[in-house]
């Protein structure tokens, strides 16, 4: 438990300069994390393949063409590289006289969407919004804190199993009281940003309901993750981070909460 806690300390103190300053820099720190959590992945399934390797090459390119303000397949400077990585692996397979592997061609594909697509939403929330370097936190506050809600009220008030398969640990109790954090962090955060004029007060209540939302949404994202654990018989994707298993262990959330924070505080934005 303590090795947990002084983990994640640590993982907080390198987050929040990276949000804090933006740019090249938390572009580069997500691609790390997307090229950790696909490898992650990737290898879940079984030893890591040409196809695997493609998807990879094919993140970092999208990661390095993404344009905020841009959906990523309207973003063109990526595609002529995706289109051109598509070329070489299927070449590269022709001339080893290989024939193509739909199920491995499938989880290549999934990965990239699964944990690329969702994590880059991060990046253009922070980004490609003019309150971006304030929204962009509601997607940690959701996620992760919910999960510390959920962990501390379960603890002591958990008795109804939420998914004893997938997770057995996973009370009702702790989901619930993990939302009400998440929600009553957010309002307190939106309360902080209006004492300090840098927001409307409208927005502690958007800030509420979207966390309310997405802590919701990121349960159900790391127990997605479980899923596949299970699946494959891992107990967890990585031990880059002691205490809390891999990059995608500790991402898990993310990949669900930040896509939807994205899109309700896009469409939010575009209404005020």
């Amino acid at each position: 438990m303590i090795i947990r806690i002084i983990s994640g300390i640590a993982g907080l103190f390198a987050l929040v300069p990276l949000l804090i300053i933006g740019g090249i820099w938390l572009q580069i720190a997500i691609t790390a994390v997307v090229v950790l959590g696909m490898w992650e992945f990737y290898r879940a399934f079984g030893d890591i393949r040409a196809a695997h390797i493609a998807g990879l090459v094919l993140a970092v390119l999208y990661m390095a063409f993404i344009q905020p303000g841009e959906h990523f397949l309207g973003s063109l400077p990526f595609l002529f590289p995706a289109i051109l990585l598509v070329v070489a692996y299927m070449s590269f397979v022709v001339m080893r006289r290989e024939s193509f592997k739909p199920s491995s061609i499938a989880i290549t594909i999934l990965g990239f969407f699964y944990i690329a697509a969702s994590l880059s939403t991060v990046l253009l929330l922070r980004e490609g919004q003019a309150l971006g370097v304030y929204l962009v936190w509601l997607v940690f506050i959701s996620a992760w804190g919910c999960d510390t809600g959920a962990y501390f009220v379960g603890l002591t008030m958990g008795r109804h199993k939420l998914a004893p398969v997938l997770s057995p640990k996973k009370t009702w109790e702790g989901s619930i009281g993990g939302t009400v954090v998440a929600t009553i962090l957010a309002a307190a955060y939106g309360f902080i940003l209006y004492n300090f004029s840098l927001l409307d007060f409208g927005y502690i209540l958007i800030f509420a309901l979207t966390a309310f939302v997405c802590s919701i949404a990121g349960q159900i994202g790391d127990l997605a993750a479980s899923s596949i654990k299970r699946g494959r018989g891992l107990k967890d994707y990585g031990n880059i981070m002691p205490g809390h298993g891999g990059a995608l262990d500790r991402f898990d959330s993310i990949i669900f909460t930040a896509p939807l924070a994205f899109a309700i505080l896009t469409f939010v934005e575009t209404l005020l």
